[in-house]
This record gives C-alpha cells, structure tokens and sequence, in this order.
C-alpha cells in the first residue's frame, strides 16, 4: 500500500515558510490512543479512495465507527503520524507544525514516552495525530523530536 510520503532531502532553504495547520482533534495530545493502526506510519493522504481506508483502520476498534471527516483533496491533504503498537499508556505523538521550502513540506511531529520506572496504564496503545493542510505536489518530509515524561508529570 503506498501512502504518498517521501523521502530525505539534502538540503533545507534557510527561511521556510510556514504552512497552515489544523489538527483534527485540538489541545496537546494526540488524535487518538486507541486505535486499529498497529504500525509506526509517516503518511500523506492526497484523495478520498486512501482517506476512507485510513480512517477505517484508525477506527477499527469502534463499533459504530466515527463518521468520515470531509476532506476536499483539491484544496487540503491530510498528514497522519501514528507510532505503532505501544506495551503502555504514556506514549503520544503530535504534529507541531508544518514548514516548506524549495526542497518541499517539513511535517514537525513531537514524540512522547514515559520515563523508565514510572507508573504508567498497562494497557495496549497505538498513538495517531492526524492534521490538514492544503493541498501539495511537493514532497513531504517527517521531522521528529522525542520527549521523555518525568513520572508525576501530567
């Protein structure tokens, strides 16, 4: 299955741009914890046909599944970072922000995980962040950073 995401570029214009973003869930945290996306994933989502197979695996543990979000692919595309299969609660994912340069679009994502020893869920999650942004040709780009929670934090 091909999600549309590119490669490492080699060299970064001094002064991106920014580029509008509007996560789909608001506040600090991820999309969603739980969901059917077991796999670490960096995607773009450029049509309907990709977004309807996403958002149904997303959704996967939902019965009704949430209804399909309206996208116009002509004017937005939907970034996704999900971490994949996690043995915890404590982990999260957020993208930050989005930049382009004449290389192409940065997707600026924040990864989280919980301090070693500290007390977290024992619970199976699988973080998601899911953003808009308008539409592109240009190649994508995924740049991360990795916090570590102190225990006792929120």
């Amino acid at each position: 299955m091909v999600w549309g995401c590119s490669g490492v570029f080699a060299k970064r214009e001094a002064n991106p741009s920014r580029v509008t973003l509007m996560r789909l869930r608001e506040g600090p945290i991820a999309f969603s914890t739980y969901t059917g996306v077991r796999d670490s994933l960096r995607a773009v989502v450029r049509d309907s046909a990709l977004w309807r197979e996403l958002w149904a695996r997303i959704n996967q543990p939902f019965l009704p599944a949430p209804p399909l979000p309206s996208i116009d692919f002509r004017r937005e595309m939907i970034v996704v970072a999900a971490l994949g299969a996690r043995p915890t609660a404590g982990y999260d994912v957020v993208i930050e922000g989005v930049a382009q340069d004449s290389t192409g679009i940065e997707v600026v994502l924040r990864r989280q995980a919980p301090a070693p020893g500290c007390p977290v869920a024992a619970a199976m999650t699988q973080p998601i962040d899911l953003a808009r942004i308008p539409a592109s040709d240009h190649p994508v780009r995924f740049r991360e950073r990795t916090v570590v929670t102190p225990c006792g934090s929120p």
